[in-house]
């Protein structure tokens, strides 16, 4: 539950009455099935950082290979993941390492 607060205080601090009409974050449900994650990252302070791709039990295209997968990565602006649905506090824990460390990497 940690990481979704610290999500929610990343985005209320970004929200200035501008940023937050245009962009935002997206956690929505998959059909493989699992969770999708999507963070706008222009004109916040993440903006332009980079990270290593995440692909654990996913193959090269992004698409689950085995019962229990996470793929992330920054991409245009923007960090996006998916993972099975036993691993959206992962996901949300990799968004928050990027965001405080510039390392997704989880443990």
């Amino acid at each position: 539950m940690l990481h979704f607060t610290n999500l929610m205080a990343w985005y209320q601090a970004q929200c200035n009455g501008s940023w937050e009409h245009h962009y935002g974050i997206k956690l929505q449900s998959l059909d493989n099935p699992g969770w999708q994650l999507t963070v706008d990252l222009i004109h916040t302070d993440l903006q332009g950082r980079r990270m290593a791709d995440i692909a654990e039990g996913c193959g090269p295209d992004g698409h689950p290979r085995s019962p229990r997968w996470i793929c992330c990565l920054v991409r245009e602006n923007q960090f996006r993941g998916v993972c099975d649905p036993t691993q959206v506090e992962r996901l949300l824990q990799a968004f928050d390492r990027f965001r405080t460390s510039g390392v997704a990497e989880p443990q």
